[in-house]
């Protein structure tokens, strides 16, 4: 008997993926979704069934934003999220017999009859309380715990935040590191490199400030001609409040001719922005994982990063580090590429090299271990 009919004649396990979340998901978790759908699709195992809970590509038009300023559309969104979870979700697994529900959105249901895994991304609803509404993180951890509580493992992006979550769980805890499988580097591009980039939302852990003070003090010492994007949403749950600081800070400095805020960028103007960039920078002050930091290297483009565990553990010996919130150090590091064109080179050879370790294979062998 062939390897084809025995395929044919065995009874597969059938794997639930709920991708609901990608309706509202803006940046990280949609990359994460995307991965882990187009993975499935092209090397899960012959001797599984994947049933997807929604065709993605037929969402990408639906997106009902999380980070409307109106809080009745952010919380009309809430209600559906949680039908679907408790009410909607159960009913199809029991229906299609489904043996394993991965749920790629911190959130699962309570009561499944199927096993469970979770990806919880990080700990930093746990860790910076104040950077999210009381209610809503209240009302979403105590979601998380409750969908976790029973037949059900976890799996997260790092060994770095693996280790965050130990004593929030009590729960087996896996970490798979995330791929980036998007061809970001074209040649096709006429790479004006002019501008210093960093992609991501408006918010407080992303410490957006230390990075426009860096700039305006590297830009002073050099007289250079560059300008710094800062790409991504303006809006934090459904509050511009980092964005605004930015803006009077800018307006404060005078320096509105040389900073560009283009706001939430999708994928092709990503790839746009990514070759165009002098170098992309990373300041933030906690991250669960850091997808732009591989997607850059993809890009072929120098990164410069805070010193913070999770980057390190990310990037290795494949990027620039400066301490972290010192804006003094950050803007010296900038000074150090724009004028060694020999570690610029370097630093492109060994993350483009780094980048290719995190492939969707990996990424997808990682979850099979578990079923």
């Amino acid at each position: 008997m062939n390897q084809d009919l025995c395929y044919l004649n065995l009874k597969k396990t059938k794997v639930y993926i709920d991708v609901f979340y990608y309706k509202t998901a803006l940046s990280g978790i949609k990359t994460y979704i995307e991965e882990l759908v187009q993975g499935l699709n092209k090397f899960g195992r012959r001797d599984v069934e994947y049933i997807f809970s929604h065709d993605i590509e037929k969402l990408k038009n639906k997106q009902f934003f999380i980070n409307s300023k109106y809080r009745l559309v952010r919380w009309t969104f809430q209600l559906r999220y949680l039908i679907w979870k408790q009410v909607i979700l159960p009913i199809k697994l029991l229906s299609n017999s489904v043996d394993v529900l991965i749920c790629p959105d911190y959130v699962a249901p309570i009561f499944s009859p199927s096993r469970k895994i979770v990806v919880v991304h990080d700990n930093l609803f746990w860790k910076y309380p104040k950077n999210y509404p009381f209610l809503w993180r209240k009302y979403f951890i105590k979601l998380i715990k409750l969908g976790v509580s029973n037949n059900c493992e976890l799996v997260t992006t790092s060994k770095y935040s693996k280790n965050g979550l130990k004593n929030i769980f009590n729960n087996k805890i896996s970490y798979i590191y995330q791929s980036s499988e998007r061809v970001f580097y074209s040649d096709k591009i006429n790479r004006t490199k002019d501008y210093i980039l960093h992609i991501g939302t408006f918010e407080k852990r992303k410490d957006l400030l230390t990075l426009v003070k860096a700039f305006e003090l590297f830009k002073d010492s050099t007289n250079s001609n560059f300008k710094l994007v800062l790409a991504g949403s303006k809006s934090f749950n459904g509050k511009k409040q980092v964005y605004e600081q930015i803006k009077r800070y800018i307006l404060k400095k005078n320096l509105i001719s040389f900073i560009i805020m283009p706001g939430y960028i999708n994928k092709k103007q990503a790839i746009y922005y990514y070759n165009n960039a002098f170098a992309y920078v990373f300041p933030s002050i906690d991250e669960g994982f850091g997808i732009p930091l591989i997607e850059a290297m993809k890009a072929r483009v120098p990164v410069l990063c805070s010193d913070i565990e999770i980057f390190k553990e990310i990037g290795d010996d494949s990027v620039i580090y400066f301490k972290k919130q010192d804006y003094n150090d950050l803007s010296n590091r900038l000074k150090l590429i724009y004028e060694d064109k020999i570690i610029v080179d370097r630093l492109i050879l060994k993350g483009t090299k780094r980048a290719n370790l995190f492939t969707q294979k990996k990424f997808i062998k990682g979850f099979e271990k578990l079923y």
